[in-house]
C-alpha cells in the first residue's frame, strides 16, 4: 500500500492554516481543534500537515476555531481544491496501477476512474484489511453493523482482523494513533438483541483500558445486516457486504482520496451523534 501523492496545492493550503493558527491569540490546541471540528486528533494533524485535504465542512470549522474569518477563507479553499482535482485528471501524474485493481466506471462528468480491488470471500476480505492495518499511520476508523455478534460466526481470518485493530491501537508508537468504532446495535422495539449486548459488554471490558480506542453505538432497529467500512488513515476504503449465511461477507478495497472524503464525512456525521458504548450500557442496560 502506497500514500497518495502530495499536492503542492495541499501543502500551501496547510500551512496557511498552521500559520493561521499560529498566529492565534491564544493558539488552540490540536485536541481543542479536533472538539470544535467534530473529528479526531489524528485527522486534524493529518489537515494541518498536508497529509490530506479537508472538506470545506472541516476547513471552515479549522478557521473558526482559530478565531478567522471562513467567508474569508473559502475562495482559497476552492481554488486549492479545484487544483487539486485537476491534478488527479492528468494522465502525466497519475501513479501506475496495482495489476491486481480493476477501474470502476468512471463518473458521468469527470470521467475519472475509480480504482478497485475485488475480494471473493470472507478470508480474502479481512487479510487484505487485516495487512492494511498493520501499516496505518495515524487512524483507523471502522463500523460493526451486523445482525450477529463476532463470536457467533469468527473465522480465524476475521479473529486475526479484529485483534489486530486493538493490538494497533494499544500499540506502543511514537506515532499519535486513533481508533474509532461503530456498533450497530440490533434492537427489536427498542430492546438491544440479547447475544449482541453480551458481547458489546464483554468488548467494553476489553477495551476500556486502550486509551488509543473508542466506540459509540448506532441503535440498529431494521432486521438485516448494515453496510460496514473500515477507514485506514486518509487513502483506504475497505466496504464489506454480507448477508445470507453468516459466514458469508465479501467486498472491495479503494485507494481513492475523494473516495475516502465522502465516506470520511459520512462516519464523522455519524460519530458525532452517537453515545460512547459506556454510555449506552450504563443507560439501564448495564
Amino acid at each position: 500500500m502506497t500514500g497518495r501523492p502530495k499536492h503542492p496545492e495541499q501543502l500551501a493550503f496547510a500551512a496557511e492554516l498552521r500559520e493561521l493558527r499560529r498566529s492565534a491569540p491564544r493558539k488552540p490546541t490540536e485536541e481543542a481543534l479536533a472538539r470544535a471540528v467534530g473529528c479526531a486528533r489524528s485527522t486534524v494533524s493529518a489537515f494541518l500537515n498536508g497529509h490530506r485535504f479537508p472538506s470545506w465542512e472541516h476547513a471552515s470549522g479549522l478557521v473558526r476555531a482559530c478565531g478567522g474569518d471562513p467567508d474569508g477563507w473559502h475562495e482559497r479553499w476552492l481554488r486549492a481544491s479545484r487544483a487539486i482535482e485537476e491534478r488527479k485528471k492528468d494522465p502525466v501524474a497519475e501513479p501506475d496501477r496495482d495489476p491486481e485493481v480493476s477501474p470502476l466506471a468512471p463518473d458521468a462528468v469527470g470521467g475519472a476512474l475509480l480504482a478497485a480491488h475485488w475480494y471473493r470471500d470472507n478470508r480474502e476480505f479481512y487479510e487484505a484489511a487485516r495487512a492494511c492495518v498493520l501499516k496505518a499511520r495515524s487512524e483507523i476508523r471502522v463500523t460493526y453493523t451486523r445482525r450477529y455478534p463476532p463470536s457467533q460466526y469468527t473465522t480465524p481470518a476475521s479473529a486475526a482482523y479484529f485483534r489486530a485493530v486493538l493490538d494497533w491501537a494499544e500499540a506502543s508508537s511514537e506515532d499519535e494513533r486513533s481508533v474509532r468504532r461503530i456498533i450497530g446495535m440490533p434492537e427489536h422495539e427498542g430492546i438491544p438483541d440479547p447475544d449482541m449486548l453480551a458481547w458489546a459488554r464483554g468488548h467494553h471490558e476489553d477495551s476500556r483500558h486502550i486509551l488509543n480506542y473508542e466506540a459509540n453505538v448506532l441503535r440498529w432497529p431494521a432486521a438485516a445486516d448494515g453496510l460496514n467500512m473500515a477507514l485506514i488513515d486518509d487513502n483506504v476504503v475497505f466496504l464489506a457486504f454480507s448477508g445470507g449465511p453468516r459466514q458469508r461477507l465479501n467486498g472491495f478495497r479503494v485507494e481513492d482520496p475523494v473516495f475516502m472524503n465522502y465516506f470520511s464525512a459520512y462516519f464523522d456525521q455519524l460519530w458525532a451523534a452517537l453515545p460512547p458504548l459506556s454510555a449506552y450500557l450504563a443507560d439501564g442496560r448495564d
